[in-house]
């Protein structure tokens, strides 16, 4: 067998499944540590491991007594003790998660937790972000199954790590599928900057740039040093990641390195710099893509109307012009860029995208949203300006042009640029405003932003505007009013139960439907009240 690695108990199921499927003919079976088992031959041994790692695996995914072995126990002392699977001695105290201080989640509170995550409960991501505000931590044998959980919902994982802490960090580590929650870790594990895995350094990189800005960047700085000692020993994927993580606490300080990484020899790497130089109002490069918008674009205001046009057909982009972006951005191969030098409206559209928003709203001493109105009726510049704006709000997360996006169509990717102010503002206005089905059918996607819980205006502008929907609404149009998939059951706050209980009997002669619906939303706001209590008590 190979020698003695590194790999986590994971990772060497992976390589004994792989050399399972060539034969151990093809190819020499992996080390596999603690769970090596004699054999007649190499295939009988291969055989006997995996047979061990299997019993290993599902002892941990199944949460049983066993898995408290696993994950190792705190003494009345604190100090860890941890045994492998197969009952040899104590590992390793590298091998151990850190020591975590705080409380255990009382049995009331992990019985619940239990019950929700085998139900698969719509209430566990507000129960477990509830749990994870108490301060205590969560028990060792909880800890797998609500991983498995969180492989399918990104929105508790951040939750779900500040519950688990130090052990939730080191148990991460030990599972492939569960390896990317380290990056949601409140305070991840500093080695994590040394590993071989991207997502450990990004996850590592994205906590610490918003500790110590100054630092973390004088890490990647680091980085790129290595990476033209050993050619490229970083992924474009990689050093395009470490780039935007630098998004985090992003300051004028940080524009040198910004300007080196135009020449990186990734489009993706120099597309991110792009994105956050143009965000740097007094960057080099945002003078000289704000140069090139007064040399080569003219800017009429007439009355209410601007009118945008080329001074002159743009000839084939220079060096520097390239550098900085134009012409990077809406092209992936040689045949789309040759076809699109031939279009004007693609030079336009590429300059914008790259020049900072609010250089056109000083150029014009007009707002985004008046900006929108007063070029929609002008020719193709209008279009290429509408297009190039979109790629420019999408870029640098202007959050004032996205509002003004939404204004005209509320697209989701515009929505989630959207402020918590803006995206409750924008709410109120269209369920105020509602005047066909329109208004019902967006609900969803606009409510699902507000995040949880929805604010208390919301959620009294929708009761309110109930009597003024079309009274012969379909069961379907009074079930999108409150959001797909009981959005308000999870996301309205529990104290407007009795609001609700009331409105349903207010409207339930001339509105039936909409008050059998209501009952059902009181029934779960009641159901959540009684749940979240018991959380008051720890």
């Amino acid at each position: 067998m190979n020698e003695a690695s590194n790999q986590t108990g994971s990772e060497v199921w992976q390589d004994l499944v792989s050399t399972a499927l060539v034969g151990t003919d093809r190819r020499t079976p992996p080390a596999a540590g603690d769970f090596t088992a004699p054999g007649d031959s190499p295939a009988a041994a291969l055989l006997s491991s995996a047979a061990l790692m299997s019993a290993w695996r599902r002892a941990g995914n199944a949460g049983s007594a066993y898995s408290a072995e696993l994950v190792g126990e705190q003494d009345a002392e604190g100090a860890e003790v941890t045994e492998g699977a197969a009952g040899h001695d104590a590992a390793p105290a590298a091998k151990s998660a850190a020591v975590d201080a705080r409380p255990l989640l009382s049995s009331a509170t992990s019985a619940r937790l239990t019950a929700l995550v085998a139900s698969r409960s719509e209430a566990l991501p507000e129960y477990l972000g509830a749990a994870a505000r108490t301060g205590c931590r969560a028990p060792a044998e909880l800890l797998p199954p609500l991983f498995d959980y969180a492989r399918g919902s990104i929105a508790v994982r951040a939750d779900l790590m500040k519950l688990a802490g130090p052990r939730g960090t080191w148990l991460a580590k030990q599972n492939q599928q569960w390896s990317t929650f380290t990056r949601y870790a409140a305070a991840p594990d500093p080695e994590a900057w040394q590993s071989d895995k991207p997502h450990e350094r990004i996850g590592y990189l994205t906590w610490f740039r918003g500790k110590d800005p100054a630092s973390a960047r004088e890490l990647v700085e680091e980085a790129w040093t290595q990476i033209g000692s050993s050619a490229g020993g970083l992924s474009a994927e990689t050093r395009a990641a470490f780039v935007e993580a630098l998004g985090v606490g992003l300051g004028p300080e940080d524009e040198p390195f910004l300007e080196a990484a135009l020449d990186d020899k990734s489009r993706q790497v120099r597309a991110e710099a792009v994105r956050l130089l143009a965000t740097l109002p007094s960057s080099r490069f945002a003078e000289r893509m704000v140069a090139r918008l007064h040399a080569r674009v003219t800017v009429v205001t007439k009355n209410a109307e601007v009118l945008v046009t080329l001074k002159d057909k743009p000839d084939e982009a220079t060096e520097d012009e390239t550098r900085d972006g134009i012409g990077e951005g809406w092209v992936q191969t040689e045949d789309e860029r040759r076809l699109a030098r031939m279009q004007p409206s693609y030079w336009l559209e590429d300059l914008i995208a790259s020049t900072p928003l609010s250089a056109w709203e000083q150029y014009c001493e007009l707002t985004p949203a008046e900006l929108m109105r007063a070029t929609a009726a002008n020719r193709w510049e209008a279009n290429a300006c509408h297009r190039g704006w979109r790629s420019a709000t999408l870029r640098q997360k202007d959050t004032r042009w996205a509002e003004a996006f939404c204004a005209v169509n509320a697209s989701n990717d515009m929505l989630e640029l959207l402020s918590d102010e803006a995206a409750e503002r924008w709410c109120l206005s269209v369920v105020a405003s509602h005047r066909s089905q329109y208004s019902i059918h967006s609900a969803p996607s606009i409510l699902s932003r507000l995040g949880r819980p929805w604010p208390d205006a919301v959620c009294q502008a929708l009761l309110d505007a109930i009597p003024a929907y079309l009274p012969n609404a379909t069961r379907n149009d009074v079930a999108r009013f409150f959001g797909m998939d009981n959005l308000a059951g999870r996301w309205m706050p529990p104290s407007f139960g009795d609001a609700v209980a009331a409105k349903a009997e207010e409207i339930r002669a001339e509105l039936p439907l909409w008050a059998d619906d209501l009952d059902d939303l009181a029934a779960m706001l009641r159901d959540r009240a009684l749940m979240l209590a018991e959380l008051d008590s720890v």
